[in-house]
């Protein structure tokens, strides 16, 4: 189940290729996010459930170099996802 994607808070930092996502803003409680490259190759995945609901998550792209990729929102019921570009 695709979940609304549209009130979550996702900041990026993008001159240093880092993004944020607030799991206040998420109306779901996660239980793990994952990325991966758009030929579906899964180039990072962390547990997330036993994280505090104000956790700001921080992902580093610069450890998977530049590309396209999708970053991956699991819940217990839906899967929020965001595409995001690596320069």
């Amino acid at each position: 189940m695709e979940l609304n994607n549209d009130n979550w808070a996702f900041y990026a930092d993008e001159e240093n290729s880092v993004y944020y996502i607030d799991f206040e803003s998420l109306s779901v409680n996660l239980s793990d996010i994952s990325v991966r490259r758009k030929d579906g190759d899964v180039v990072f995945k962390e547990d997330v459930f036993e994280l505090p609901v104000n956790t700001i998550y921080e992902i580093d792209f610069k450890q998977f170099g530049t590309g396209q990729y999708d970053i991956e929102l699991r819940s217990f019921t839906g899967v929020i996802r965001r595409s995001v570009s690596i320069r």
